[in-house]
């Protein structure tokens, strides 16, 4: 399945940086409040089965050189495999810190709950109700150990599968614009 790309960039930089274009100009596009590349790869990432992706650009006649597409191509490659980078450390940094975080919530959580079950033989009603709260505190501060260990893992799963996508799989067309940039 292949993710089709259309973009209208005044100059290539647009692609990689912010471009400087308000809402009132006729180059302004869903994607001008941020790098073209951005929304790219939020397109790849909305098509979980996105196996190609077919990238337009539509540029200004005096924006496109013989060369464009392919300069496009390399720049595009050194981003994703900067990234891809970024992407790994910080997954393995999150898997470092995910399981600190449930080594010391597992001590917590047991200190808690035999805090809780002693409150909850205790003949006062107060207590019993505090060791219900203790009971699901306890519960709730596994949440962000298991959050760091399993779901953000997927995440950073698919923004490697975006990146390796449009890195890999990606062809590119420049195409040109009949108006000049502005």
């Amino acid at each position: 399945m292949s993710v089709r790309v259309h973009l209208r960039l005044q100059s290539l930089d647009d692609f990689f940086r912010t471009p400087k274009v308000d809402p009132f100009s006729e180059w302004y596009e869903a994607y001008s409040d941020r790098p073209a590349i951005e929304y790219v790869e939020a397109c790849v990432a909305d098509d979980p089965g996105a196996e190609h992706v077919d990238l337009v650009v539509d540029l200004p006649r005096s924006a496109i050189q013989a060369d464009t597409a392919h300069e496009l191509s390399v720049g595009l490659r050194r981003y994703c495999d900067a990234h891809l980078i970024t992407v790994q450390r910080d997954s393995r940094r999150n898997n470092v810190r995910g399981w600190l975080m449930l080594a010391i919530t597992i001590v917590v959580v047991t200190f808690v709950v035999w805090l809780a079950h002693r409150l909850s033989t205790s003949p006062h009603e107060m207590l019993s109700v505090a060791a219900e709260g203790l009971s699901i505190a306890a519960w709730v501060l596994l949440w962000h150990p298991i959050e760091a260990l399993v779901f953000n893992r997927w995440d950073y799963r698919l923004d490697r599968r975006v990146l390796q996508t449009i890195r890999d799989k990606s062809t590119i067309r420049i195409e040109s614009l009949d108006i000049e940039g502005a």
